[in-house]
């Protein structure tokens, strides 16, 4: 919208709009309840009660608490500076965006409870609610159809994830135990154990790699595929993950900041590295696989559900493009010392790196494709296909090779808080 319509500014044609309507269908219907909640999103409290304040009724917020990432930060710090000016008499719900994870079904109690948890009390939020902005939770598209009939809701797929996010919303203190009862009893003769910690540990890898390479809003990362939208980056290259930025808030350091430490001999104490990000990578990736192969190898083919299989399957799927990110920010960390120092040691180190990167993404296609459809068509990033993409990880073993030195710059952050609300 235009920040001026006929003299108005936004909020006042939304309070002469909205308000004003509701005001009026209130002279026929005064006993009629009516709550506004209004998305605050571009403007500011003083602006919306200053206009909104003859509202009849409850008026809440609703505030993009980890913008469009869910599955990054157990603790978003977007909404910290709004908290020092909340009014007393109102509450906020919050926007919970799942634009992360559209194929795989995903199981970490630990960070579902740590993540409801921390969120700010009862003294400032109404409630919350999760859910895609480009994809819609109906029936399931992007699976390979697996016999008649129509394919099962997102609901019923992603059964798992959301009883954790319901039953912890209201009842923190439930245990991993609890959520291993259940898949002992959906799963019968399956190591419930075992399956719980392979599957968390593979749910691990998007907030890993989303906590280190931050694209805040949707079209700008997909972690399914190392993509956002061709008129953002595209694929994102090696480059793009020397040059790239971290979560705000968060205690990861990006590549050249931590290039710049070690060179300067910095301190890391109280901060996360690119080559510990690796390495959370690495382990969460092997201790999925490891599941899955002592799952796979208890029980004989026949006797695994159709719906273990494709559990299995989606383990295995999140635990290759995990070792793909691990070996990519390797590469890039040899790549940027290379671009410091002008070694020819840190690059054929880094070209390594990327061929190794390249046999995971290919690991990763075809665990993608096996299951799933593909090309699909997603609402913020284009057109999606992980076969396809191999040639774009390709390309990353070139760039290395004709990568020349002094070309990646670096400042110091300067103290002040970097970023807004959105992390822009």
């Amino acid at each position: 919208m235009d920040d001026k319509m006929a003299g108005r500014t936004k909020e006042q044609w939304l309070w002469q709009t909205y308000g004003e309507g509701v005001r009026d269908g209130l002279k026929d219907t005064p006993r009629r309840a009516f709550r506004m909640i209004h998305r605050f999103h571009e403007t500011s409290i003083k602006e919306i009660r200053a206009e909104w304040k003859d509202y009849p009724g409850v008026f809440d917020y609703s505030y993009k608490y980890a913008v469009a990432h869910m599955y990054a930060s157990t603790r978003p710090k977007f909404i910290d500076g709004l908290l020092k000016e909340f009014p007393k008499d109102q509450r906020t719900w919050l926007t919970v965006r799942n634009d992360d994870i559209y194929s795989f079904r995903w199981a970490d109690p630990r960070f579902a409870r740590e993540f409801i948890t921390q969120m700010p009390g009862s003294d400032v939020v109404r409630g919350f609610y999760m859910g895609p902005d480009g994809y819609c939770w109906g029936r399931d598209f992007i699976s390979k159809p697996a016999g008649e009939g129509p394919p099962p809701l997102v609901m019923q797929k992603q059964w798992f994830s959301f009883m954790l996010w319901g039953r912890l919303s209201y009842d923190q203190t439930l245990t991993d135990a609890h959520f291993q009862q259940v898949l002992a009893a959906h799963f019968p003769g399956v190591p419930a154990d075992q399956l719980l910690t392979a599957w968390s540990a593979a749910s691990r890898v998007f907030p890993e790699i989303t906590r280190f390479l931050w694209g805040n809003i949707d079209l700008k990362w997909l972690p399914e595929a190392n993509l956002s939208h061709p008129r953002h980056k595209g694929f994102y290259t090696v480059r793009h993950y020397v040059e790239g930025e971290t979560m705000p808030g968060e205690k990861n350091i990006s590549i050249r900041e931590w290039r710049d430490r070690l060179e300067k001999k910095s301190s890391f104490d109280g901060v996360v590295t690119p080559p510990q990000v690796a390495a959370n990578l690495r382990h969460d990736a092997d201790e999925a696989l490891s599941g899955v192969t002592v799952i796979a190898g208890q029980k004989s083919p026949t006797s695994i559900s159709r719906e273990l299989t494709a559990t299995l399957g989606d383990i295995t799927a999140f635990a290759h493009i995990g070792r793909y990110y691990a070996a990519k920010i390797e590469a890039a960390c040899e790549l940027a010392m290379f671009d410091s120092t002008g070694k020819s040691e840190h690059q054929q180190a880094a070209i390594a790196k990327l061929e190794e990167a390249l046999g995971h993404w290919r690991a990763y296609a075809a665990a993608y494709t096996k299951q799933y459809q593909q090309p699909l068509l997603y609402n913020r990033v284009g057109w999606v296909d992980m076969v396809k993409l191999t040639d774009q990880a390709a390309v990353d073993i070139n760039i290395a090779r004709d990568w020349k030195p002094g070309s990646v710059k670096y400042s110091p952050p300067s103290g002040k808080k970097r970023g807004n609300i959105f992390g822009q």
